[in-house]
């Protein structure tokens, strides 16, 4: 048997407000990795960098003696345009990137499409873990790109008993944790009324926010925590945070931490990344088997560990979340997700070859009897005749 790969022809880039230049770079260089075209739809809000982004693409692409017409982008954002964009029949398949409703609007499209949701990962520091490299994990992934990448932590989750050495370390590292009224100060801010995250915060370091929503911190503060006790509504901090902003819970037992962090999950980021710091083999199988997320990354910073560049996962900033999260794959998307494949298979059997393999056996499906006659009229009737007694 042999594959051969196929381009599957122009792709349709939706990109968000959030992450939009490395967004762009990566679809563009993926589509066409594959052989493929790529036209961008950009988010209004992030109009100027994405049409930037896309004219250094082109540029470079002309540069090294391609058709720089490869890569496209939308000038004039509009639901209409997009719409008409994801629903144009030269349009082979949808990229998209960004909140729950553009991801449902391309897959309604009647387009293929591959759809990326938000993230909103806890981390469990479990009690087997090296806390002090645990946390130096956990505050280099949140900091990275001031914690834009949707793989990064949005809290910490450890065993009750652990919370005061928990705490004592993330502030020797660098984290502030905020009193119960700047919790709710910053917590008002960091949501827009509608429930969706305050673009005003994204990729901003701990000290701008601070400023922003008008709360004293500490010199030096690299990332906000807030201690949390729900899940939803009304609990600002258990949602996606792509800012140094990490949630702070704490559960009785592994048992309790992972039905929180389910819950978490399901509420926001189901399907997306959820990471461990553990020394305890038989706590990772156990989270793996119940956690609804594509992505477990153990002892690793998540924002990296994510995409790839601090574990064996294919190196990717769009990130498939499952049909749990409502994509169409699981995977890290790269070339080979934008790929057709035909399969070239030759015969190796003759009919008569595949009823001499079939198995003898006195139940279920038999090897068939040439010497046997099955009246199959008498065999349907009784079928009948034993569902209308039943």
């Amino acid at each position: 048997m042999r594959c051969i790969a196929v381009p599957m022809g122009v792709i349709a880039g939706l990109i968000p407000s959030t992450n939009p230049t490395s967004t762009v770079l990566y679809k563009a260089e993926i589509a066409i990795k594959a052989g493929n075209a790529i036209v961008f739809s950009p988010h209004p809000n992030a109009r100027n960098c994405i049409l930037e982004t896309v004219k250094v693409i082109r540029q470079s692409i002309a540069e090294a003696g391609g058709n720089e017409d490869l890569v496209s982008c939308i000038t004039l954002p509009t639901l209409q345009a997009t719409d008409h964009l994801m629903r144009h029949p030269d349009i082979s398949m949808i990229l998209a990137t960004g909140g729950s409703a553009m991801v449902r609007a391309a897959y309604s499209s009647g387009t293929p499409a591959i759809g990326v949701g938000p993230g909103n990962g806890p981390a469990y520091i479990e009690k087997t873990a090296d806390l002090p490299l645990a946390v130096k994990r956990i505050m280099d992934s949140k900091t990275f790109d001031n914690g834009t990448i949707c793989a990064s932590e949005q809290s910490v989750v450890c065993d009750t008993s652990m919370a005061p050495a928990v705490q004592e370390e993330m502030e020797r590292q660098g984290a502030y944790f905020l009193s119960e009224e700047q919790c709710k100060k910053l917590g008002a801010f960091i949501l827009r009324p509608n429930g969706t995250m305050n673009p005003v915060i994204v990729g901003k370091d701990a000290k701008t926010i601070a400023e922003l929503a008008e709360i004293k911190i500490p010199g030096g503060t690299k990332v906000l925590v807030a201690r949390e006790d729900g899940i939803g509504p009304g609990h600002p901090y258990s949602n996606e945070k792509l800012a140094p902003i990490l949630a702070f819970y704490t559960g009785e037992s592994y048992r309790e931490v992972c039905e929180l962090c389910q819950e978490i999950l399901h509420y926001e980021g189901a399907g997306h990344t959820f990471s461990m710091h553990t020394k305890d083999q038989k706590m990772v199988d156990y989270f793996a088997n119940r956690i609804p997320a594509s992505r477990i990354i153990v002892n690793s910073p998540s924002a990296l560990g994510g995409i790839g560049g601090t574990t064996g996962l294919m190196p990717a900033l769009t990130l498939g979340c499952g049909a749990i999260g409502g994509s169409a794959t699981s995977d890290n998307v790269g070339p080979m997700n934008l790929l057709n494949t035909r399969y070239v298979a030759e015969g190796i059997l003759e009919i008569e070859d595949v009823k001499a393999n079939l198995p003898d056996c006195t139940e279920g499906v038999c090897k068939p009897q040439s010497n046997v006659d099955i009246n199959l009229d008498a065999i349907v009737k009784e079928i009948i005749k034993r569902l209308r007694s039943a």
